[in-house]
């Protein structure tokens, strides 16, 4: 057994030793004679690897060497006496490789103290791809390297191929197989070093050599004699040339080959080799070595290597420190090739690794063949971090041979890692030498040949590297500070604080400064510098003066010659953390710093940099160099190598004082007379023109000589060398130099600490030299501003936007605000506050139309330095004014009432493109579906409820500070409203916010919407919008993040196979400061509203049979029709018609149908009275605490300035007295303001407000509300500090307000018709084939408007219907209209036309023969004149049949074809005939199109019937009713058409059914009393000096000459006989007349004219007779009164206008109240009051006054002295003053003048909310208790 296993053991052991044999060996491998393979390379290697020696046999082909003969065919050579020995043994090694004792192998071994190298060399061989070599190698040095390197033969360059390894060999004798490849000729050489400091011990040695067949050597004599060896002197190029020397190794490849650069690379990885690079100082235990991360061991100094840089992997190479010693003081030196000369822009850049914790420093340094000293050109110390860092150094124009050398110093405590990588020289090679150059700009080098620019001839900088361009320059003009200051001085004449300071290598204080000067560029050279530490102090300055030069070459008069220009030219180094500024004047004085031609702030790196400046002179000048010194240490500066060229010295001396003549300025001759224009037009500079002021400044050259747009801010600005554009900041002169304020300036003067406070590039250029403007907060303090506006800009486009660029960064940067400013008034219309980033941010604000605005950037300094606020790139887009065009408009234009045309697809976007608004008419625009702006609500939007919290709607900026726009998109202003979506708490990241438009229908085409969004701010969440169809979302658009600081518009088509919705999301983001906002959104006219009949109807239907079809059930089982809900009158006899109506109210039993909007930030909630919470303590109705109010909550977000509404249905009509009475509750607990606002379709006003405390009670108010038609009546409540409310409403009352109560009949609008009945109707119902009167007298007499043109019946022949009703049939539409009696599909169209009777015809689509989507038009033939809002279409349409329904839709066209959509109608309206009332409206006359459009299947035909007009249809211009006039001597009551005597005016019984005539009563009447100095007492003196007998003072008729006799007299109500005194407030009593007793001062009058009668006593209407009281008139029939100047009252009945039915004239001649009352009425009582009848009034102590006291103190509001004596007050009571309402206050309390609620700034300027209390307004006469 144990044989047996002896010889398994043998057959295992003989199967790993022995090749294994296989089948059929592979290409690249050699089969043994046994069938083995064997690698290919191992055949002839000196090793039998076949077992069987077959691979050593045949070897005749091999170039074969084992050195037991000597050295075979391979050549030694050596740098030294010392190279390869033949030996059989070394110390350390006494065997060959295959362990013979006895044979031999080379060897190479150290010489103590010297360097040596050995090289090897092969024999030639020729080109080869398979050329192999294989040796054998033994290494054991610490200090010495092996290397195999291919020298090709005919370039003369050698290149490594292999190096030793320093991994550690598993083999004493490695073997090494290495292939070459060549298409040259060339040598293998392999290469032995050891460095001096080697051991003896140390030993290299090779054996075994064997080349391939591939490797075929050069035959003798078989190729060309081997090229001419060179002269020592010159340089052998690979292909024989031969080049000097001087030429090898200066950054430029001379030799075809580049042969000449091979060994000092300009770039070097380190991939291939070490470049050239080498340690000086090899085995001393701390040495450069070349490596990777994978030959640094893993453990290398305790932490992982770093990747190479190159290639930022692990097998990277890279130089590296290698540390084996435990030596106090090693040294690591890397120095590179020597370099024979470099140009002056050479700079070496690389990548430096320094980390570790004692990594040390590590210094390079600039060496130079024969200067001793080395020169320090940069140094790093310490740890640096873990990464590679990149280093670039200046080396400049070297002329001599240099190196560079790394230094690396370890104290005995090295442990890190330092490391270097990719060395790149960069613009290091001199020019190249050409055959010429162009003459006129370069210098041809004598020497070199190479091209010099001008500007660098004599600049004390060799260019060409022969020095011919410095050869014959003017020493005077250059100095390089070598041998002094040249002709350069210091400023001694107190103008600076310190001097230059003349220095050579670095700068004492550290970090700061030049290391060498830039002339020698070494450590020896000279230079000037200003030295920043201490004795000198934060902007102290050093100043350098030049000689004097003559004035500079002007522009040759021969334009021949070229210009010469005087060129400074000079280097300067600003290089420190606190640098601060350089800067270079030229001054013409002898004192002063001149004017500034160049400056530089902050660190500009440790570089030398070359600056040239120009010089323009007209006078004698000399140059200033100050530099000024930084706030620390290092801010050191440096300048060196100033030089002039083509600039002539002065001899003589500059002027002491500045020359005080206006430097002479060449102006051509005038060639036109100068000339003038009239006033208000502007002076070209052509001559004869003048432009109107209004077009100066406005963006357009109106001049031909474009004066008008001189002196005005440019359309662009850039701010380019400091140009402002016309943009004005304060006048530096008139305020501090340290003031905050606005000012033009560069990236590049930027100093150390601002980096972060402005940008380092201008937006323009993204340069450092690019301008912008900036307000530096290094000056002012918190909250100072600094404006920068534009001149007075006369008028801008429709368009016009200001776009511009801004930035703001730092830490406490302030604020920036854009401001529109008319004359002293201003109003912000766009911000931003605070840190924005690091970056410019585009700004955009819409400015429109506008009329001489300013512009203004305001900018608020922050709380600190640390952030200026910059702007850029200024413009001014689409911002000159619009230009008539005598071009008539296309189709695809809107022709505007102006002239202009525009695209319809600027129609109705809430700007005005026009420039007159007619393009944003409410009636023009009805045809916009969902159009809404958000200024007083959501319109048809509504809050979605399936979300986390609610949009809401915000004027000005939204609560969050420093988020939002400052103004709306609709009106610009920060009036202006819009929806935002709130994101600061209590929302959260991602909750939603939601609202959906209106419904839309499936047959809309060409449909989109159009908005406006603001989206600003980093953070900001996401805006979705979504299509909503049958519960299902389809994604059309999603914003996230910050889109700008400006409104954007978005156009989003709009189609659905569906009706459909389209939502809006608004998604909470990250950041609270980042509101989302949204306004004016519109549909175009393709987007067409479902009808209501198919809109789904929630309310549960009524019982069956319960009413008639129309009909809705009351409670108590009548019935009542949708017509008479809300109209103040309880037709159910139970309230059910009115109860959901927003009616009178006490809370008690809920709100009476008064409902919230859902706009509001808040609401009016209905509670109880508490004594603890911010609401009254108890109610009005039961005065306790279980009475119901509403009042305005408090919630804990709640922001001063929220509204919340609650409103009424809409009321159809109020009587003329109509009234609204309530109670309200304010006080110092319950704050808040309460507004009444009354809001009609088209109108929103004021009628009644109150703020501020009003007691701790429960206050009445009663409004009177009149003539109103389809309107709603608003309570908004406004919060007036943060959080809290509590103001409250209780018992609401409507008095009086159902139109029935009022007799004789009055109507809402002067227009209406009055029926037979005596109701009244809009006009525009009158005769439309629809009765509503209800005795019909509306549709009697309509011949003359059914015979207008356009109008038909279609009851007539089928083929007269088109002539006879002047309707066309469009030729470009898809089929025709045709008319018939009956439907010709079963089941779809009417069956019967509209006439009652049934039996006329109709006019109709027929669908069935048609294709889905096929168009009808029918268009009137005469054209209508322009009208706007006045003209009616009425007709009757049959849409019903299928689901899938057509459209109908009516336009307008104009002359130039362009279409308006009025009216639109969609889907299915039931089984009926439909009325429609449309108006017509357009800028221009127009013609009607009637069209239809065919549905989806063949039952959609669609029908029309009775088509009719109004008459103002056929009227051009615009209709002015003509109202009933009253006589001269009555007065024609407001609301009532019903005319009274004068006389009756304000005698306390109301004699119009509207009460009109006690209204608006003055209490005294106005006027100053004459000087009453001539007449006796009992008299009273007129402004003639008549005296009349005092007892016609007062009296009421005006008896002096002006009516004087009555001024400031009391207007009372006396009895007949009773006296008006002027110092009593009752009435005299008869029995006190005549009693010998003055009661009636200071004239006496009740003891005047006693015993005879005053002439004219009676007026000629009776007769005086005299008795015991004095004089007493007996007056005739009719009148009555003291002086029979009252006309006598008639019976109850009074005579009323009689209305006209019949005719629409007779409607206007006959309506008793019109738009003519305001100016007859005021002239009839301005002519006669005084004259006539004023002295008939009874006296009214409510008249003209507020009641203020039990006391009568009454307070007068009387007319200004400069009124007409005939002036009569309070006549005419729609006339108001415009300061508020009179308001009659019980308990009597006296209302402080101004202390109104507009002063509590808690609502806004918006022209929806505060109108002028014009004559709607003053209808609203409001009494309170």
């Amino acid at each position: 057994m144990l044989l047996l296993g002896s010889i398994w053991l043998l057959l295992a052991f003989s199967l790993v030793l022995t090749p294994m044999s296989v089948e059929a060996c592979l290409p690249q491998e050699f089969t043994c004679s046994q069938g083995l393979c064997v690698p290919e390379d191992s055949v002839c290697d000196f090793t039998d690897d076949c077992g069987d020696g077959s691979d050593e046999g045949d070897c005749s082909r091999f170039k074969r060497c084992d050195f037991e003969e000597g050295f075979c065919d391979l050549i030694q050579s050596s740098e030294t006496h010392f190279g390869w020995t033949r030996t059989t043994e070394v110390l350390g090694l006494k065997h060959d490789h295959i362990n013979s004792t006895s044979a031999h192998f080379l060897s190479l071994s150290p010489v103590r103290g010297n360097r040596t190298t050995a090289d090897l060399n092969s024999p030639v061989f020729l080109p080869s791809q398979t050329c192999q070599m294989s040796f054998y190698h033994y290494v054991e040095a610490k200090h010495g390297d092996l290397q195999v390197l291919v020298q090709t033969h005919k370039l003369g360059q050698k290149t490594e191929v292999w190096k030793h390894s320093t991994q550690p060999q598993l083999e004493m004798w490695p073997r090494t197989v290495i292939t070459f490849s060549s298409n040259h000729s060339f040598q293998v050489v392999i290469r032995g070093q050891l460095s001096a400091d080697s051991e003896a011990s140390e030993v290299l040695a090779i054996d075994d050599l064997s080349f391939s067949p591939g490797c075929v050597a050069v035959a003798e004599g078989s190729i060309v004699s081997p090229p001419p060896v060179c002269p020592p002197s010159l340089f052998a190029c690979g292909g024989g040339e031969c080049i000097e020397e001087s030429k090898v190794c200066d950054f430029t490849p001379h030799c075809p080959h580049g042969e000449d650069e091979v060994n000092c690379p300009s770039e070097c990885d380190f991939e291939g080799g070490s470049c050239g690079w080498y340690e000086l100082t090899l085995g001393d235990g701390f040495d450069w070595v070349r490596g990777s991360s994978l030959k640094v061991p893993p453990d290398y100094y305790g932490r992982p290597p770093p990747l190479d840089h190159s290639t930022n992997s692990t097998k990277g190479h890279f130089m590296f420190i290698f540390k084996n010693s435990s030596s106090l003081y090693p040294r690591a030196v890397l120095r590179g090739p020597w370099f024979k000369q470099s140009a002056s822009g050479c700079t070496m850049t690389f990548w430096h690794y320094n980390s570790g914790i004692s990594v040390g420093a590590a210094d390079m340094y600039l060496r130079m063949k024969g200067v001793l000293n080395n020169t320090l050109i940069w140094r790093t110390l310490y740890d640096q971090g873990t990464r590679w860092n990149q280093v670039t150094v200046q080396l400049g124009r070297i002329t001599q041979p240099f190196q560079i050398a790394l230094a690396k110093i370890s104290l005995g405590v090295f442990d890190g890692v330092s490391a270097l990588d990719d060395v790149t020289f960069e613009n290091c090679s001199m020019p190249p030498t050409l055959a010429e150059c162009p003459s006129h700009t370069h210098f041809h080098c004598v020497h070199t040949k190479a091209c010099v620019e001008h500007l660098q001839l004599c600049d004390l900088v060799d260019h060409c590297g022969d020095g011919s361009d410095e050869e014959g320059c003017s020493p005077e003009l250059q100095c390089n500070f070598e041998h002094g200051l040249c002709s350069w001085k210091q400023e001694q004449s107190g103008g600076d604080v310190f001097d230059w300071t003349r220095i050579q290598g670095p700068t004492p204080s550290f970090d700061t400064g030049p290391w060498k000067d830039h002339t020698l560029g070494t450590s020896y050279g000279h230079y000037l510098y200003i030295e920043s530490s201490l004795p000198q102090e934060f902007k102290d300055t050093a100043v350098l003066l030049s000689r004097v030069f003559k004035p500079t070459h002007q522009r040759g008069k021969d334009p021949s010659k070229p210009r010469h220009y005087c060129v400074f030219r000079f280097h300067y180094h600003m290089f420190g953390s606190h640098v601060f500024c350089l800067a270079v004047y030229l001054r013409t004085t002898a004192t002063g710093r001149g004017h500034m031609l160049w400056v530089r702030y902050g660190d500009q790196g440790n570089l030398w940099h070359r600056k040239t400046l120009y010089l323009n002179s007209a006078q004698p000048f000399q140059i200033l160099i100050e530099g000024t010194v930084g706030d620390d240490f290092n801010g050191d500066i440096a300048i060196d190598d100033l030089s002039f060229l083509d600039c002539e010295p002065y001899e003589g001396e500059l002027d002491p004082t500045p020359n005080t003549t206006t430097p002479a300025v060449t102006t051509p001759a005038p060639t036109v007379q100068p000339h003038s224009c009239p006033d208000g037009e502007f002076v070209c500079g052509a001559h004869g023109e003048c432009v109107v002021n209004s077009k100066v400044c406005d963006f357009r050259e109106d001049c031909s000589d474009g004066s008008d747009e001189l002196n005005c801010v440019k359309e662009l600005c850039d701010f380019e060398g400091g140009d402002t554009c016309g943009w004005k900041s304060v006048d530096s002169s008139l305020v501090s130099i340290h003031a905050f304020r606005w000012s033009p300036d560069q990236g590049e003067s930027i100093h150390d600490g601002e980096q972060n406070h402005r940008p380092i590039n201008d937006h323009t250029l993204d340069s450092q030299e690019g301008w912008y403007m900036f307000a530096d907060s290094s000056n002012g303090n918190y909250g100072q501003t600094t404006d920068l506006l534009t001149p007075v800009i006369s008028s801008t486009g429709p368009q016009c936007t200001l776009v511009f660029w801004y930035y703001m960064s730092g830490f406490t940067v302030g604020s920036l605000q854009v401001l529109l400013k008319y004359g002293n008034a201003s109003h912000e219309v766009w911000s931003q506050t605070g840190n924005q980033g690091n970056k410019w941010r585009r700004g955009e604000v819409f400015l429109g139309l506008s009329n001489n605005i300013q512009v203004v950037f305001r900018a608020k300094r922050g709380i600190s330095y640390m952030g200026d606020v910059v702007i850029d790139d200024v413009s001014f887009l689409h911002c000159s004014p619009l230009l008539p065009s005598d071009q008539s408009c296309t189709p695809e234009q809107y022709a505007c009432a102006n002239g202009h045309c525009i695209p319809q697809d600027n129609l109705c976007d809430f700007i005005s493109h026009c420039g007159d608004n007619s393009d944003e008419d409410p009636y023009i625009c009805k045809g916009f579906s969902g159009r809404c702006s958000f200024e007083f609500d959501l319109c048809s939007w509504r809050q979605c409820r399936q979300d986390d919290f609610d949009w809401l709607i915000k004027a000005a900026s939204t609560p969050t500070v420093g988020t939002g726009p400052s103004s709306d998109h609709t009106l610009r202003d920060p009036s202006g409203h819009y929806l935002y979506l709130e994101s600061s708490f209590p929302q959260a990241v991602g909750d939603t916010a939601r609202i959906s438009g209106p419904l839309l229908s499936r047959r809309s085409s060409q449909c989109k919407m159009r908005f406006y969004f603001h989206m600003s701010g980093d953070g900001i969440g996401t805006l979705s919008v979504f299509r909503k169809s049958k519960g299902h979302l389809h994604l059309l658009l999603n914003l996230t993040g910050d889109q700008g600081t400006y409104w954007q518009m978005r156009e989003i088509p709009l189609s659905s196979t569906r009706d459909f919705q389209v939502m809006f999301e608004g998604k909470v983001g990250r950041s609270p400061k980042c509101d989302i906002c949204l306004d004016d959104i519109t549909f175009s006219p393709g987007c067409l509203l479902v009808s209501s009949a198919e809109v789904e109807d929630n309310t549960p239907p009524p019982p069956a049979g319960s009413c008639p079809s129309g009909l809705l059930p009351c409670e108590n089982g009548w019935c009542f029709t949708p017509e008479q809900s809300c109209d103040f009158t309880d037709d159910c006899g139970d309230g059910t018609d009115e109860k959901d109506c927003g009616t009178s109210c006490s809370f008690e039993n809920g709100r009476c149908g008064w409902k919230s909007s859902l706009a509001d930030n808040f609401d009016w909630t209905l509670g109880t009275g508490s004594v603890k919470s911010l609401r009254p303590p108890y109610d009005h109705t039961l005065m306790d605490g279980n009475g119901h109010f509403v009042y305005l909550e408090t919630t804990p977000v709640g922001l001063k300035g929220d509204k919340a509404h609650i409103r009424s249905s809409v009321w159809k009509e109020s009587s003329a007295i109509c009234k609204l009475s309530f109670f309200y509750y304010i006080s110092h607990k319950t704050s808040g303001t309460i507004r009444l606002l009354i809001k009609t379709e088209t109108d929103l006003w004021e009628v009644w407000n109150k703020t501020g405390p009003q007691g701790n009670k429960w206050n009445r108010a009663e409004i009177p509300l009149r003539k109103l038609r389809n309107f709603e009546v608003i309570f908004e409540g406004i919060r007036s500090l943060d959080v809290i409310g509590g103001a409250a409403l209780d018992d609401l009352e409507f008095i009086d307000c159902a139109p029935s109560v009022v007799e004789p009949v009055s109507c809402p609008a002067v227009t209406d018709f009055v029926c037979r009945s005596g109701h009244c109707i809009e006009s525009h119902l009158v005769c439309d084939y629809k009765a509503d009167c209800a005795d019909e007298s509306d549709e009697i007499a309509c011949d003359h408007i059914v015979g207008l043109p356009g109008a038909c019946n279609f009851n007539m022949d089928e083929n007269q219907w088109e002539e006879t009703c002047q309707l066309s049939q469009d030729a470009d539409d898809d089929f025709d209209w045709r008319i018939s009696h009956q439907s010709e599909t079963a089941g779809a169209g009417p069956h019967t036309d509209h006439s009652p009777d049934g039996g006329g015809n109709f006019l109709h689509i027929n669908s069935a023969v048609q294709w889905e989507g096929d168009v009808a038009k029918v268009t009137t033939r005469s054209p209508f004149p322009a009208s706007i809002g006045r003209c009616h279409l009425r007709f009757w349409f049959y849409m019903h049949g299928s689901d899938r329904m057509g459209t109908l839709k009516v336009y307008t066209v104009g002359p130039s074809g362009t279409s308006l959509l009025m009216w639109a109608a969609a889907g299915n309206h039931g089984k009926e005939w439909t009325y429609a009332n449309v108006i017509l409206s357009n800028p221009a006359p127009f013609r009607v199109t009637f069209q239809a459009e065919v549905g989806g299947d063949m039952w959609t035909d669609i029908a029309l019937d009775d088509i009719s007009y109004t008459a103002e249809c056929m009227v051009e211009g615009p209709v002015t009713p003509q109202p009933m006039t009253c006589g001269v001597d009555q007065y024609q009551c407001t609301y009532a058409f019903q005319c009274i005597p004068v006389s009756w005016r304000c005698d306390r019984e109301p004699e119009c059914a509207d009460q009109s005539d006690e209204e608006f009563c003055p209490t005294v009447v106005p006027g100053t009393l004459p000087p009453q100095d001539r007449c006796p007492v009992g008299h009273y003196q007129c402004l003639n000096d008549v005296c009349l007998p005092s007892i016609l003072r007062c009296d009421g008729v005006l008896d002096c000459p002006d009516g004087e006799d009555e001024y400031s007299c009391p207007l009372l109500q006396c009895e007949l006989g009773e006296l008006v005194c002027d110092a009593s407030p009752g009435c005299i009593p008869l029995e006190k007349r005549c009693d010998h007793s003055d009661d009636c001062l200071p004239f006496h009058s009740d003891e005047s004219s006693c015993h005879d009668c005053p002439p004219l006593y009676c007026l000629d209407r009776g007769s005086c007779l005299v008795g015991r009281h004095g004089p007493v008139c007996m007056c005739y029939p009719g009148w009555t009164g003291n002086r029979c100047h009252v006309k006598e009252k008639p019976s109850l009945s009074t005579p009323s206008p009689k209305p006209e039915a019949t005719q629409l004239d007779a409607v206007y001649t006959g309506i008793a109240i019109g738009l003519l009352l305001l100016v007859a009425g005021v002239a009839v009582c301005v002519l006669a009051l005084y004259k006539k009848i004023c002295h008939l009034i009874k006296p009214n102590p409510m008249d003209y006054s507020v009641m203020d006291n039990p006391a009568f103190d009454w307070r007068a509001e009387l007319p200004s002295l400069d009124e007409q004596p005939g002036d009569c007050p309070g006549v005419n009571p729609s006339r108001s003053d415009g300061r508020g309402l009179s308001i009659s206050v019980y308990p009597w309390r006296r209302e402080e003048v101004g202390s109104t609620w507009k002063d509590a700034k808690l609502s806004f300027a918006n022209p929806l909310y505060n109108k002028p209390l014009d004559a709607k307004a003053a209808d609203f006469k409001i009494s309170e208790e």
